[in-house]
């Protein structure tokens, strides 16, 4: 188990490691059967090779996560996290284009979108993320700038 201050700095530093374009150094937060969810209610998945492939959609989008003030819970497994994060259209935007998330942007190589989500973990006993849960609807999403 992790005490809070350690669950603070692994969520913080899974905003940091993003925000670096550094996606071996994310991996190495997290236990290769790690389980995640973005958002919740997408369906989960697991593994390595899948995270490897959600994060460098994100770092190829020039993502940027500006993390709000963690919390931990008391079981020493647990934190959470609200973030605010901003990436490029292209070239995940159109996805969310297509499930009707947001409108088609006049210049899509050009625009950003806004995420507001809540990042919560679990860790297990050797320190690594076991399981990653992002919270965001269709409502916490939005063409930077167009709020």
């Amino acid at each position: 188990m992790l005490d809070e201050a350690a669950l603070k700095k692994l969520i913080l530093e899974h905003c940091a490691r993003v925000n670096a374009g550094d996606v071996e150094g994310l991996l190495r937060l997290y236990s290769p059967r790690v389980r995640f969810e973005d958002p919740v209610g997408a369906g989960a998945q697991t593994g390595h090779e899948a995270l490897r492939a959600h994060a460098t959609g994100a770092v190829t989008s020039n993502a940027v996560e500006i993390p709000g003030h963690a919390v931990a819970a008391q079981d020493g497994r647990h934190a959470a996290v609200p973030v605010v994060a901003t990436m490029d259209y292209l070239p995940l935007g159109p996805v969310l284009t297509r499930h009707g998330v947001l409108p088609a942007p006049a210049d899509p190589a050009r625009q950003r979108m806004r995420f507001r989500f809540l990042m919560v973990i679990r860790a297990g006993d050797d320190g690594l993320i076991e399981e990653m849960k992002a919270y965001w609807g269709a409502s916490d999403v939005s063409l930077s700038g167009t709020e």
